[in-house]
């Protein structure tokens, strides 16, 4: 009888306040996340981090003279600063110097959330605040009657055994492809259960994130349409609330695309998806073999930019493609690159033609590799960023964690696995949202698999961003399954 009494007691706590029993559910969420950051010292760096943060400087102060250069030309006056500065001829000065750009959107917030100091640590908490709020919005969605323990037990499971806390911790684009696919079903599955502020900041989380990298776009497509296919075959909605929801579902993706086209023409003059980007499809193809060949046997007669960077032989490997000191960033022109581009599709295209056999076979095993690769290897204890924001850079000061990242590893993929199994074995009581969860979740993880292993290398990091979905997915379930067979969450339930 005291059980009960303290029972009473503890859900009537519960209900007198829930906001602030969510609040805390997800600063619990966010501060469990931030482990590797705690151990660390730091976030984790690729040369890529650097790349951003410089990008990020230099965009946010060319930004600062577009608006400069509007303003003056409302009141209609010219300061000596502006008028010898063309934003737009910095931008192809920067531009013809790196050799490209990345995203200008996740540049530029790096920047901003580059504190302290120069380290990224608050882009690596936003990021982990990305994640917390996702998981957390699942949580309340998929089971809403869980208590304050199981709740922190989603946190606890989400922060131990899965990759999310570990690539949020990453200093690069990677982690919001994972936010992108749990928004996006969230957003979907359960259109019906989320109020409109809701609704609103999954919308725009959603589309920021799929600003901040190239793969993401195609991902988050297909998981969108998935959802939205899903939640139409589960509601039966009429013709017109099926229009009105397909509005809120596809406006990620025109908010993302709009501010793709908007930032580029704002640059580069141009409206483009991928502005001035590298030829990372050319190098994947070249590696593959098809887009190898095709150079060897049309170097002659083609033409093509990219011949008269490496001839008919260029080098095989992605990195050495691109990023090596003989790669096609350092030695390509400003002019080359542009017609690189620009030809790039053709090559792929007509190389894909040439050995259609070949570059699916290679695509199919690329898109099997990646679906099963996402342990830790990416990422290296004990770097620091040093350097300004004009000039930064990565160096070690202590040796890596190998232990510890080859223990997580080992947790990340055995949790992945017992996902799956306890899914299988709750396959009798799982409901048919979440049946719709799950087959959702998979179309993100396989789309991701696909874009990545076709577009770039196979690597950790590619499925790490993601493979944490499935067993946050499995672990909500299973604690909704476990809640509703004791005897006083059921009959709660039934009285609600």
């Amino acid at each position: 009888m005291h059980d009960g009494v303290r029972a009473a007691r503890s859900d009537s706590a519960e209900r007198a306040n829930p906001r602030f029993r969510e609040i805390s559910i997800y600063l619990i969420t966010l501060a469990l996340l931030l482990w590797p950051l705690a151990i660390n010292r730091a976030p984790f760096y690729s040369a890529d981090s650097a790349s951003y943060l410089r990008g990020g400087a230099f965009g946010f102060n060319t930004g600062l003279l577009f608006l400069e250069q509007w303003w003056q030309s409302l009141v209609g006056t010219t300061s000596a600063v502006t008028a010898g500065a063309d934003p737009r001829a910095v931008a192809a000065g920067a531009v013809a110097e790196a050799g490209g750009v990345r995203s200008l959107i996740y540049s530029v917030a790096t920047y901003l959330l580059r504190f302290p100091g120069n380290s990224l640590l608050a882009l690596a908490i936003a990021q982990a605040g990305a994640v917390a709020l996702v998981v957390s919005c699942l949580r309340r969605l998929i089971a809403p009657q869980l208590g304050l323990r199981s709740s922190l037990a989603v946190a606890g499971a989400l922060a131990a055994l899965t990759s999310a806390p570990w690539y949020a911790a990453y200093a690069v684009p990677d982690i919001p492809a994972g936010i992108t696919i749990a928004g996006a079903l969230a957003l979907t599955l359960f259109f019906d259960r989320l109020g409109i502020v809701l609704r609103l900041a999954l919308v725009a989380l959603i589309a920021l994130c799929i600003t901040t990298h190239g793969s993401h776009l195609p991902v988050a497509f297909c998981v969108l349409v998935a959802g939205a296919v899903a939640n139409f075959v589960l509601q039966h909605p009429s013709q017109r609330l099926a229009a009105r929801s397909s509005l809120w579902f596809v406006s990620p993706v025109i908010l993302a695309v709009a501010a793709l086209l908007g930032t580029s023409y704002l640059a580069f003059g141009e409206p483009s998806l991928a502005p001035k980007r590298y030829p990372i499809q050319l190098a994947r193809s070249v590696s593959d073999g098809p887009g190898a060949w095709h150079l060897r046997d049309h170097c002659a007669t083609e033409r093509y930019a990219i011949c008269e960077i490496f001839g008919p032989n260029p080098p095989r490997r992605v990195g050495d493609f691109l990023w090596s000191e003989n790669g096609v960033r350092n030695r390509a022109t400003p002019e080359q690159m542009e017609r690189i581009r620009a030809e790039e599709s053709t090559i792929v295209r007509r190389a894909a033609m040439e050995y259609p056999v070949q570059q699916l076979s290679r695509s199919a095993t690329n898109i099997f590799l990646q679906l099963f690769d996402f342990g830790t290897d990416d990422l290296v204890f004990g770097e620091r960023m040093i350097g300004g924001v004009d000039d930064p850079s990565v160096v070690r000061n202590r040796p890596d964690n190998l232990m510890l990242k080859t223990l997580s590893e080992a947790v990340i993929y055995l949790s992945f696995v017992a996902s799956i199994f306890l899914l299988f074995v709750l396959r009798p009581r799982l409901r048919s949202v979440e049946v719709a969860a799950i087959s959702v979740a998979l179309v993100g993880l396989l789309a991701n698999a696909a874009v990545c292993g076709i577009l770039s290398a196979v690597t950790d990091r590619y499925q790490g961003r993601v493979a944490w979905i499935l067993p946050v997915l499995a672990i909500i379930i299973w604690l909704r399954v476990r809640a509703e067979a004791t005897p006083a969450t059921a009959a709660k339930v039934a009285i609600a």
